[in-house]
């Protein structure tokens, strides 16, 4: 485990609570028991494709999105984004775009 915080994946509507994890090999969101879309998600480093900030409801700078290589943009609301986007452009061999 290389970093985490808590975190909420957007499934559809639903901004699901859980945690996201970053491995030195694998991105992992994993909900907690609380919500009613329970998921799992994992991604291969490999297939991260670009890793930007975002403005959740357009207003609060703490969104991170993530796009793989086949073009799916997966979005969460993280604490700590600078660090998030710092530590996946940093494993991932990304190139860190300016905000």
């Amino acid at each position: 485990m290389l970093f985490e915080t808590g975190a909420n994946h957007f499934k559809g509507a639903e901004g699901v609570g859980g945690k996201l994890y970053l491995t030195n090999k694998r991105l992992v969101f994993k909900s907690h028991k609380y919500n009613i879309q329970n998921h799992e998600l994992s991604m291969r480093l490999s297939d991260i494709d670009k890793a930007d900030r975002y403005k959740t409801l357009g207003i609060v700078n703490n969104g991170l999105a993530v796009t793989t290589a086949g073009g799916t943009i997966e979005k969460f609301v993280v604490q700590q984004p600078d660090q998030w986007l710092s530590q996946l452009t940093e494993k991932s061999g990304l190139q860190e775009l300016p905000i």
